[in-house]
């Protein structure tokens, strides 16, 4: 099974998909069921100088908008305490980014999020992977990393490897 953490300041939304792409929890992270790995929706290092890091950059050369490491500097502290529990308990981590991953799989890149009709689309092109409802906006990203991260582990992604960090992206 798979877990994608949506990280958020006031709370984190976790999700997990089991091998056959069902979605069969959505929760706090603390109570996630035996996962084989798990995504991070949150900046897991900063640059080392600049504003972005090497990984960020080739997202940016993709074509895919990212919002520097710098400017999300709790979020990404939160992200790193989280990613330290996980690898403690055995887990191994990535980090990811959602958005990228609606680009290359082309799951309603265009749709806004935070809207009612923006969520609605991005279900429904999201339920081509895994069938999902209902979802606010913190659950579809928590949703598309642990689908992210099982894309990895069935040779469908890579890993955006830079000296200051690294993203996991579709293939």
């Amino acid at each position: 099974m798979f877990c994608g953490i949506d990280v958020g300041l006031k709370r984190c939304v976790s999700a997990v998909i089991n091998e056959r792409n069902e979605l069969i929890y959505i929760g706090d992270y603390d109570k996630i069921p035996n996962v084989v790995a798990v995504g991070i929706d949150a900046p897991l290092s900063f640059p080392k100088s600049g504003y972005f890091r090497k990984c960020e950059k080739e997202l940016l050369k993709m074509g895919i908008k990212i919002i520097p490491p710098i400017f999300l500097k709790r979020i990404a502290s939160r992200g790193i305490e989280i990613a330290k529990k996980m690898r403690s308990k055995g887990i191994e981590v990535f980090e990811v980014y959602p958005y990228a991953t609606r680009v290359i799989l082309n799951i309603a890149p265009r749709s806004k999020k935070r809207t009612k009709n923006g969520c609605k689309e991005i279900e429904k092109s999201l339920s081509k992977y895994v069938p999902v409802k209902d979802l606010s906006h913190d659950e579809l990203d928590a949703v598309i990393s642990a689908l992210t991260v099982k894309l990895y582990y069935e040779g469908k992604a890579r890993i955006i490897k830079g000296s200051d960090g690294s993203i996991l992206v579709p293939i």
